[in-house]
């Protein structure tokens, strides 16, 4: 694979979660937190250009994890009550405000514990061969994420402001998009029953 340094990587950690009743980021997971897992499995994908959107929960998240050690720029996100789309727009436009000229931007979320680095690898490894506008994830109806958008596309994801995430930019783009399957990386963490049976399944 080639050098990633010009791919900037967005962890999106800003929501409530409030069907979880409890800090989602910070649920346990393989000596960690799920927030942690995923930080050190992007780490071992680049171990610099990582950035995270936290929101609610900011302070307790901030104490909980030492975001240097794990080379994190943190981007926070005031208005995380509007969605994951303003959260998106949020963490985007403060990378493209740095110096730094990135081919694109991979956007992923903290709740898929499953996503190991050579899933991230292999979308990096196809988005440099081919230079694809969008690289996107498969799920049963739709494309998501983790999804790489070029730099010419995500200029586009400044301007969401919805809990509907990046799907107005998927969309707009579906003919364009290339798919990875991730199989059963696929996960759901949304309520205190999905989470125990995927922890219990997997540490």
């Amino acid at each position: 694979m080639k050098n990633t340094s010009k791919i900037a990587i967005l962890v999106m950690a800003a929501g409530a979660a409030s069907r979880m009743q409890k800090v989602k980021q910070l649920l346990p997971w393989k000596g960690s937190n799920l927030l942690s897992h995923t930080l050190k499995t992007l780490r071992e994908v680049q171990k610099q250009h990582l950035y995270i959107v936290l929101g609610a929960n900011y302070d307790a998240i901030f104490k909980q994890i030492d975001f240097a050690a794990l080379s994190a720029s943190i981007i926070h996100n005031t208005s995380w009550e509007k969605g994951l789309g303003n959260s998106i727009s949020c963490g985007v436009a403060h990378i493209l405000n740095q110096d730094e000229a990135y081919e694109g931007i991979l956007v992923c979320l903290a709740d898929q514990p499953l996503m190991d680095t050579a899933y991230y690898k292999a979308m990096i490894s196809e988005f440099q061969r081919k230079n694809h506008p969008i690289l996107a994830t498969k799920y049963a109806a739709k494309a998501g994420v983790p999804a790489l958008f070029r730099h010419d596309v995500v200029t586009e994801l400044t301007r969401l402001d919805a809990d509907t995430g990046a799907k107005k930019v998927l969309a707009k783009y579906k003919e364009a998009i290339y798919i990875f399957d991730a199989g059963a990386r696929i996960t759901d963490i949304d309520t205190p029953e999905e989470y125990q049976k995927l922890y219990e399944q997997y540490n």
